[in-house]
């Protein structure tokens, strides 16, 4: 079995602590980042449910514009008539005369 020299003892050791700053530094940057994401996530949840709400009520005007009344008033604003009036053209005889 192969002895391990001091001098590479000395620096696994090392090697293994500069591990664990570099990690624990990540670690504390990666908690940093998801900490203020957390607010931009529920400000970006919040404007969701704004235009969620504005949707809504959007749709419902749309259902109230076009509506049939809402079409028929505005017909009638704009002078268009709702007489049914029907119009019966008489010939004088018959259009095709059988032989």
């Amino acid at each position: 079995m192969k002895k391990i020299s001091m001098k590479k003892c000395y620096i696994l050791v090392i090697f293994l602590l500069g591990l664990i700053v570099v990690l624990s530094i990540g670690k504390a940057v990666l908690y940093n980042t998801f900490s203020t994401s957390g607010i931009y996530l529920s400000e970006a949840q919040r404007e969701i449910s704004v235009y969620k709400t504005q949707n809504a009520i959007l749709s419902e005007e749309l259902l109230a514009t076009s509506s049939l009344t809402s079409i028929a008033e505005k017909a009638k604003e704009a002078g268009f008539t709702n007489e049914n009036k029907m119009m019966v053209i008489k010939t004088s005889g018959p259009l095709a005369v059988r032989q």
